[in-house]
């Protein structure tokens, strides 16, 4: 018998509930687009008695490329995606021609963030075809220059607890637990890794001039190229919080390289990380100094044990990738600190 959560949230694959719901809260959308024809696409369909993860794509003629997505979670609020993306789109990208998602609406009592995106493929399904990568790279460094450019103002409390890699949720009372339980001969290089990261970041944030809106989850599977144009564009913006620009350079980078293994040759990825980088720099006319440089490597070494950590405690675990990401970053603070 269905509980009346599992009630509740198989609304958002009700074409009806759906059109009625976007019409209230934002009546300005519905009325410049008919969602009669609305279709749904289930991605992600996990519901539980009293849990649940869902992810729904809505097509219309009336939107084109431009479907509409919501994602709702009983583990983890999407109230802060919201307002992050809304708060994005009304203070950055204007007359840059680069396509932003548009929040819709946040429904609390479903947990439920519904916004419009694109249509296509992230940057991974791409890094798995034989095909030039330079264009892409390029692309994805303009589209993050342009959001590390948005001003700061009134950005403050967009999830402050994700500025910081020692309050960053989850936090090392949950993961460390976990790991020493399952995995003790890794607890040892997780606890020193993360403890020596934290007090690096915390000398490294007293010498900065400002903080800049970062992505915070930045990587390839969260880039998607539009299949009618073939521009650029970010999406899961969860994670979105003031910090340090290059935090989000160093989680792409490592990411990039973890992801290609297998995939490409290893100075093949080499060269797209250096044309990301160069034209990331030249678009916010930053010099690559020692100082910048060291700064990207330390947060490509978190990347590498934010890796490890979920290679760890994942259902089922991956030991042998978590070894590998954890031995990277061991190596990276030995030749940073």
């Amino acid at each position: 018998m269905e509980t009346e959560h599992q009630k509740q949230i198989k609304q958002l694959f009700e074409p009806k509930f759906v059109i009625d719901l976007i019409a209230k809260a934002n009546p300005d959308f519905a009325k410049n687009n008919d969602l009669s024809d609305l279709t749904i696409t289930p991605i992600k369909h996990n519901i539980g008695a009293k849990s649940h993860h869902v992810v729904v794509r809505y097509d219309s003629a009336s939107i084109g490329d431009k479907p509409i997505f919501c994602s709702s979670s009983s583990d983890a609020s999407r109230e802060n995606a919201f307002n992050a993306l809304k708060f994005v789109n009304n203070n950055g990208f204007k007359n840059t021609g680069i396509f932003l998602p548009k929040p819709l609406l946040y429904k609390k009592e479903l947990n439920a963030f519904f916004y419009q995106g694109v249509d296509g493929e992230n940057l991974l399904y791409y890094i798995k075809q034989d095909i030039n990568l330079t264009e892409y790279a390029e692309q994805t460094a303009k589209w993050i220059a342009y959001f590390h450019s948005i001003p700061t103002k009134g950005a403050e409390k967009l999830n402050s607890k994700n500025s910081r890699i020692k309050t960053i949720i989850p936090g090392p009372d949950k993961f460390l637990k976990k790991i020493e339980k399952k995995f003790p001969k890794h607890f040892k290089d997780v606890k020193n890794n993360f403890k020596a990261l934290v007090e690096w970041e915390n000398k490294n944030f007293k010498t900065l001039d400002k903080l800049c809106l970062i992505h915070g989850d930045f990587h390839p599977e969260n880039v998607i190229i539009n299949k009618t144009d073939g521009k650029i564009s970010g999406i899961d913006f969860t994670d979105i919080c003031l910090a340090d620009f290059t935090r989000d350079i160093g989680n792409f980078l490592q990411q990039l390289g973890f992801m290609s293994k297998g995939k490409r040759e290893t100075q093949e990825i080499e060269k797209y990380k250096d044309t990301f980088l160069k034209k990331y720099l030249e678009t916010r006319k930053i010099e690559k100094t020692k100082e910048i440089e060291k700064r990207i490597n330390m947060y490509i070494a978190y990347a590498a044990l934010r890796s490890a950590i979920y290679f760890l405690v994942k259902g089922p675990p991956e030991p042998d990738n978590a070894f590998s990401v954890l031995k990277e970053c061991k190596t990276i603070i030995e030749q940073n600190i």
